[in-house]
């Protein structure tokens, strides 16, 4: 019975992380999309939403599912307990990219604005970065890299400042760009949040090891390099 709890339990690491992938694969598909102005490729990103929100559901349905028939006790139920929020925030980065793609028809093009468009890629594929690090350290209990992940999360915020003070400058600039700079402004901090949802998933994993909640923050003078 306990092996089959523990196979159960591997398993649902295996998916998230899977699921997580999936989230990972819509953010860069819907930033390639804003800055080329390709709907057709945002599109398959909103259509993929509906994918991510079946396996929330899914995954939710055999973590509860395990927590009513195995009765787990300590590590085992801190697991699980850890497990549902892990589920909620993997369904939020999927909800994140999906609304970066969705704003893709609102932004238009990118095309004369080189270094924006390059600044959008480069704060996406960090985002991306911190999730695979946070998917890695909860799959493999790995505290050290949940507490790296501040540190991750610190290149994200750091384009999103720099994104926001170019756009404030182009809409200054030349007021017929404020709507557009908005947008874009808001296309920004959904990048950010999904980076924060990820570092959220590395406190879920120092709860399941250690059985502590802390909150994780780049102020935090635990995290190093």
């Amino acid at each position: 019975m306990r092996d089959e709890f523990h196979a159960g339990i591997q398993a649902l690491r295996q998916d998230l992380a899977a699921t997580a992938a999936t989230c990972d694969a819509m953010l860069e598909a819907a930033v390639h999309a804003l800055v080329t102005a390709g709907a057709p490729g945002a599109d398959e990103v909103i259509a993929r939403d509906n994918e991510v929100d079946a396996a929330y559901r899914a995954a939710q349905e055999r973590i509860l599912g395990l927590l009513a028939l195995q009765a787990p006790v300590a590590g085992d139920l801190r697991i699980l307990s850890a497990m549902l929020h892990v589920n909620i925030h993997v369904e939020r980065l999927g909800d994140y990219a999906t609304h970066v793609a969705k704003m893709t028809p609102v932004i238009g093009d990118l095309a004369d604005h080189p270094a924006l468009a390059a600044s959008m890629v480069e704060m996406g594929a960090a985002a991306c970065h911190v999730s695979r690090a946070a998917l890695r350290s909860f799959s493999d209990a790995d505290v050290a890299l949940a507490h790296r992940l501040p540190t991750l999360d610190d290149r994200v915020d750091a384009s999103n400042r720099e994104i926001f003070r170019r756009l404030v400058e182009l809409a200054a600039a030349d007021e017929r760009h404020l709507e557009w700079a908005t947008h874009l402004i808001v296309v920004a901090r959904s990048i950010e949040r999904y980076a924060d949802h990820a570092v959220d998933i590395g406190e879920q994993t120092l709860f399941a090891v250690t059985g502590e909640t802390v909150e994780l923050s780049s102020n935090d003078p635990q995290i190093t390099a």
